[in-house]
């Protein structure tokens, strides 16, 4: 009993990347650090991707490590067998986008029933899942932090692009 009342004050955080290589891998260390300070951490993935992932790690060392860490998946809403990459990577952000916040409830809801998840304390969101995310979190009641896995030139870019275009160094000459 007293185990399950210590669960119970876990804090419990839901970490939704999107589903490409470049935004799982900042997130996933981010929910590591996390999962080493004894928060819960559920962790979820696009079918797709946890089916090429899981076999890719020792997942039971890393079940050893963090325990209190786990793996989910949902529909990314294409077929398996369908790219992913290229000239497909638009099939999968308006698929992603129109199957995330059903999945995600229906997921959240169905676990909590089961009893094998408490709710979630908060959800960290990649800043391309976060339109799903904040509905998610508001049917939940709780807060939903956005994450942006893009690297530190990438928002220096982001953050002085217009200077760069008034000073005629975008587009670039030649």
């Amino acid at each position: 009993m007293e185990q399950q009342e210590a669960q119970k004050t876990i804090p419990h955080v839901v970490f939704l990347p999107f589903p490409a290589q470049g935004h799982i891998k900042p997130m996933l260390k981010l929910a590591e650090l996390l999962s080493y300070a004894n928060i819960q951490v559920t962790f979820i993935n696009t079918e797709h991707v946890h089916q090429h992932f899981i076999p890719s790690i020792d997942i039971q060392a890393f079940y050893r490590r963090c325990p209190n860490f786990q793996f989910l998946s949902i529909s990314d809403g294409l077929p398996l067998d369908h790219p992913r990459s290229g000239k497909h990577f638009v099939d999968l952000f308006s698929s992603v986008r129109a199957v995330t916040k059903p999945e995600l409830c229906q997921l959240l809801v169905s676990l909590s029933r089961e009893g094998r998840l408490q709710p979630p304390t908060c959800i960290i969101a990649d800043g391309i899942m976060s339109c799903s995310a904040i509905e998610v979190a508001e049917e939940f009641g709780v807060p939903v932090f956005t994450f942006r896995t893009f690297s530190a030139s990438s928002t220096w870019t982001y953050f002085h692009l217009l200077d760069l275009i008034e000073a005629g160094e975008v587009p670039f000459q030649g």
